[in-house]
């Protein structure tokens, strides 16, 4: 091996060298100096090049080849990195935690926020904790063990700036890091991330001290529909499309084929992938169900009896069954619903106790997301988590593909789902500035009347939303607007839209991106 550049930080401090084409840290180097020709280790320490060698910057050697391999083998261009960027821009001295379903490219985003964004960065995989960053959380000196890790782990010397980012990745299986949070902030003034999988469900255990005011929180989702436009080179078409038909008739019609493709396979990046390659909607959800086996294998983890494991799955296809209901969560209580189907469907006697366990670990991991009412149509009278959506249209079209469901429930099923997850993603956005009040998507009652959603806009006007697969009268949606509960209405569908004499017409694709409608 021979080395083929020293590299420096902008300093000129020599951080390591170039060998074999990848960076190698002075302290690895060190150890292995008798294995690379051209150096020399020196006894007091000191790394001496046979002969003079070109100079390279951290930077420009390392940073921006990462971040470039990053990019290469993750195309997706994710809406996250505003809100990242947003946070390091606004939220300073604050730890971003970033949470999310599993497989929805959380910690690929993060390193590409920072391999773009900084000069040096810190990324420890806790669930392989080799080189003991653990140790860090019984320090006295923070900034000393920082440097001390750095050396243990062959990185180049920690910098401790805003130019520096430290990661934790699968922060879930280190108590003892997590609750030395607020410690690690006083003491560090590198920007600090922490992410990892099932972080809500796993931090309301028991030993785990939640660093209050000291976390700025990002929650990210698989790709929504703008995203996956994208991703086929469409989201300019998306974003500028008129909404009410004044476009071309092939503009629309290309838009819808794009919708009815992602309501099929869903966002997840590898499922997107998977359609790139292979353009096999069959293919896509082998890949779903093997993300699916991954969940439910990983979900044994934190149940302790193999009673739970088989409530769990058994509450998992209840809940499906009570969403292909025509009359969903309008004030019936859901849990005792579930419960029945779930006790109808298995020997075991179920406890409403334990059908609420189940479905806040299906919450919290993210599998499935849930919706509020709004009580006879009054927005301002909210009544928490009544009705329940999985949280990805691919997902559920996998399981839906595989259980007894008519075709009629089925593309309503799935036409509401898209339209819950695309309104519910704008209430996570701060980035663009918020669109919409409240902390929740809802839906509505008025005596024998359903409004599909309801929410509101930054500037307090109330919308009421009707989702549509084909041609109908929305009774519910005049009702609304005639009593005066909402101050827009608007239809979403498979069209290129339209004006009405009481509500508007617009494509179903454009629901969330394109919203308050203008």
């Amino acid at each position: 091996m021979e080395a083929t550049h020293r590299v420096k930080d902008k300093d000129n401090n020599t951080l390591g060298f170039m060998i074999d084409g990848r960076f190698i840290a002075s302290s690895l180097i060190k150890d292995n100096a008798p294995n690379i020709e051209n150096l020399i280790l020196q006894k007091n320490g000191a790394i001496r090049a046979k002969r003079a060698l070109p100079e390279l910057y951290y930077k420009d050697a390392v940073i921006k080849a990462v971040y470039r391999d990053l990019v290469q083998e993750n195309p997706f261009e994710r809406n996250i990195q505003s809100e990242l960027e947003h946070w390091r821009n606004t939220r300073y001295r604050q730890v971003l935690q970033l949470g999310g379903t599993r497989q929805v490219g959380k910690t690929t985003e993060l390193l590409k926020f920072a391999y773009k964004n900084y000069e040096y960065v810190i990324y420890v995989n806790l669930a392989d904790d080799r080189f003991r960053f653990a140790a860090l959380s019984d320090s006295a000196d923070m900034w000393l063990d920082m440097q001390n890790y750095c050396d243990r782990a062959y990185l180049p010397q920690y910098r401790d700036d805003r130019n520096t980012i430290l990661i934790l990745d699968e922060i879930q299986t280190s108590k003892k890091v997590y609750n030395s949070i607020r410690a690690m902030r006083s003491a560090l003034k590198c920007d600090i991330a922490v992410t990892g999988s099932y972080l809500g469900i796993v931090f309301h255990t028991e030993g785990y001290f939640l660093p209050a005011g000291t976390i700025t929180y990002i929650d990210m989702t698989a790709m929504n529909f703008e995203e996956f436009a994208r991703a086929f080179g469409e989201a300019e078409l998306l974003g500028n499309i008129d909404l009410y038909g004044a476009a071309s008739q092939q503009h629309y019609r290309k838009l819808e084929n794009l919708y009815r493709i992602y309501r099929q396979i869903g966002g997840y990046p590898e499922v997107v992938r998977t359609y790139v390659q292979t353009e096999s909607i069959e293919e896509c959800h082998t890949t779903i169900g093997n993300l699916l086996r991954t969940f439910k294998e990983e979900s044994r983890n934190y149940f302790g009896q193999p009673r739970d494991v088989e409530i769990f799955e058994s509450v998992y296809t209840s809940a499906l069954k009570e969403m292909c209901r025509e009359k969903r969560g309008t004030g019936r209580d859901q849990l005792e619903i579930i419960r029945n189907l779930a006790d109808n469907d298995t020997n075991l006697m179920i406890n409403r106790d334990e059908v609420a366990n189940a479905i806040t670990w299906l919450i919290y991991t993210g599998m499935i997301a849930t919706c509020d009412l709004a009580v006879n149509g009054d927005i301002k009278n909210i009544s928490k988590d009544r009705r329940l959506y999985f949280s990805d249209c691919g997902i559920l079209a996998y399981l839906t593909n595989r259980t007894l469901v008519d075709s009629n429930s089925l593309e309503g099923l799935l036409t509401e789902t898209f339209v819950f997850n695309e309104l519910r993603y704008l209430f996570g956005q701060k980035s663009v500035g918020n669109r919409v009040t409240g902390d929740n998507v809802c839906f509505s009652t008025c005596g024998a009347y359903e409004l599909d959603f309801m929410l509101a806009s930054s500037d307090r006007t109330v919308y009421g939303i009707e989702a549509k697969t084909t041609k109908g009268n929305p009774l519910s949606l005049r009702v609304f607007i005639d009593k005066h509960y909402i101050d827009r209405g608007i239809v979403v569908k498979p069209t290129a839209g339209g004006h009405g004499d009481k509500f508007d017409t617009i494509p179903i694709y454009a629901v969330g991106c394109r919203f308050p409608y203008e």
